[in-house]
């Protein structure tokens, strides 16, 4: 009963904290592209998009896999009087090992920019590459200290610093591009002025940490001091990067393997449009599709990424739980928790994912007309909605693809999503080069392949996880009932959109229905009884609402 206590609401409550902080930053991304977007166009958001996609795949290739490792080594960490020492010597290779990764990336993409530029034919956007080259240096750092808190299943501190990196990347960003134009900067000039802010904003978030940090340990330094136990065994440097490598490795390799989508699309669109347009347009579509519809298909992840965040280290130390377990009796009792536990996370990763697809694939037009409404956006919403229509398919099956790569790793299986992700890679690859080469179907290829990517990467992770990790999926009470009700309140949707369009502008009639289908979609799941006991009690006061929700017969 013990980790059913701690475990859940800890789980919980880092949920929370991410999906609060994820949102924030996600927001302000799309807030801060919308002005970018009218200051440099389809075309100098291109050379924007294409310097973040290298640098997001440079990223990757350096961090992906370490703070996923320094998160699971902390929380495998027995608690004896050795912990500290140990976690915070983890701590201290980690840091070590991304300083010289750090260091050697933001180098290869400071030198390397021009002939990094010509391989994704578009030359005029090293600059953009150079200026946000520094940023792997210091989001390097950041990671460090990410792993560390997490792996204390304390999720403020990167909260805090993420919400900082994107206050600075909005404010920063839009300021400097603002100035670039005034001062009569060319398009890619101002481009490169207002990617730096994103390296700024990195900057500012990286110190927080660095100063969180400092905090940390003054707090901590007398509890360490005080302790009288004898010290076990603290594990080498080696040993701790062997241990530490052996875990990214497979995590860093299918991360990469994900955000090469976006390398694929950078590459693909403009080489294969190029093959029966001018440059200029095939950039101009690329800057349009990654600007607005690839940015809004990103955006539920603000609520899916955190569940798959937090899973990790909580569902670690719910597995070590089971493993240390002195009866048969406790041993299943904690192994049903894990069990619940992974249940609920795709459950509710269901639930906001299923509506989430469909809801932005009926209102896309509406939706991307609402934030891009300057006059000279016309054409791009025009453009993006169909796009957008598409790509937002996927957010269900990105969703399903982050929690059970979570579930993976916890139980160290960390090479097996590198299986399901390079068949996704596959398929979107020749997707890509076969649609868009046709000139009838054109940069609509691009998001057919992402959604098909996605679908085939989540199907293989599924049946890693039915028969490697031995939990039963509930399809019926986990993806069927939260898609039935999104159906039905989809006609809600459409209904009051209709309606309300009638006598108001369309901004209003969008927003009027997002309202009314949220209010009508968990209506709908309650009545529909997908909700158990089990998924009420991880909420903060689930046992009070449980016990109101049960009362009124709308859980079981």
């Amino acid at each position: 009963m013990e980790t059913k206590k701690s475990t859940a609401p800890r789980l919980i409550s880092g949920v929370i904290v991410l999906t609060i902080s994820n949102l924030v930053v996600k927001l302000l991304g799309l807030f801060c592209k919308i002005p970018l977007h009218g200051i440099l166009q389809d075309q100098g958001m291109g050379y924007f998009n294409i310097a973040y996609n290298i640098f997001t795949t440079l990223y990757l290739v350096s961090t992906a896999g370490l703070p996923t490792a320094i998160t699971i080594m902390i929380s495998r960490t027995p608690r004896d009087d050795a912990r500290k020492k140990q976690v915070e010597k983890i701590f201290r290779v980690a840091l070590t090992v991304f300083f010289v990764l750090g260091v050697l990336s933001s180098s290869i993409m400071f030198f390397f920019a021009k002939p990094l530029a010509r391989l994704m034919d578009s030359e005029a956007s090293y600059l953009c590459i150079m200026a946000i080259s520094p940023t792997l240096f210091f989001i390097c750092i950041s990671s460090a200290m990410r792993g560390y808190f997490q792996g204390h299943q304390n999720m403020v501190p990167t909260a805090i610093s993420e919400i900082t990196e994107a206050i600075g990347k909005f404010a920063i960003g839009i300021a400097l591009g603002y100035y670039a134009i005034s001062r009569g900067e060319s398009i890619e000039v101002a481009a490169g002025y207002a990617i730096a802010g994103i390296t700024i904003g990195v900057a500012m978030g990286m110190l927080f940490l660095v100063g969180a940090k400092a905090v940390y340990n003054s707090k901590h330094r007398r509890d360490a001091e005080a302790s009288t136990g004898e010290a076990g065994k603290v594990s080498t440097r080696k040993e701790i990067l062997k241990q530490m490598l052996v875990i990214a490795l497979p995590i860093t390799v299918s991360s990469v393997a994900l955000n090469l989508t976006g390398i694929i699309d950078t590459f693909s669109i403009i080489n294969s449009m190029s093959l029966y347009t001018t440059k200029d347009i095939a950039e101009a579509a690329y800057g349009n599709y990654s600007t607005l519809a690839v940015t809004m298909a990103h955006l539920p992840s603000a609520f899916i990424q955190p569940i798959a965040s937090s899973l990790t280290p909580a569902l670690t130390a719910s597995l070590i739980a089971v493993k240390t377990a002195k009866t048969r009796e406790e041993k299943l009792e904690k192994r049903h928790v894990a069990d619940k536990v992974m249940h609920s996370c795709l459950k509710f990763a269901a639930i906001i994912a299923i509506p989430c697809a469909i809801g932005m694939s009926v209102l896309s037009k509406p939706i991307l007309s609402m934030l891009f409404n300057n006059p000279e956006q016309v054409e791009s919403v025009k453009n993006a909605a169909p796009l957008l229509s598409i790509l937002s398919i996927g957010v269900f099956f990105t969703a399903m693809l982050t929690i059970t790569t979570a579930i993976l790793q916890a139980h160290k299986l960390q090479k097996k999503p590198i299986i399901s992700m390079f068949c996704g890679i596959l398929v979107k690859l020749v997707l890509n080069l076969t649609l868009i080469r046709n000139p009838a179907i054109g940069i609509y290829g691009a998001p057919i392949g992402t959604v098909a990517c996605y679908f085939t990467m989540a199907v293989i992770n599924f049946y890693f996880v039915i028969k490697y990790v031995g939990i039963r999926i509930g399809f019926i009470k986990n993806f069927i009932k939260p898609f039935i009700g999104t159906l039905l309140a989809s006609v809600v949707t459409v209904f009051t959109y209709w309606i309300v369009d009638l006598r108001f502008s369309s901004a209003v009639a969008t927003c009027v229905s997002i309202l009314m289908t949220i209010f009508a979609y968990f209506v709908l799941l309650f009545l529909l009884r997908t909700f158990q006991r089990s998924d009420i009690i991880i909420l903060p006061k689930g046992e009070k609402i449980y016990r109101f929700l049960s009362k009124h017969k709308l859980v079981k």
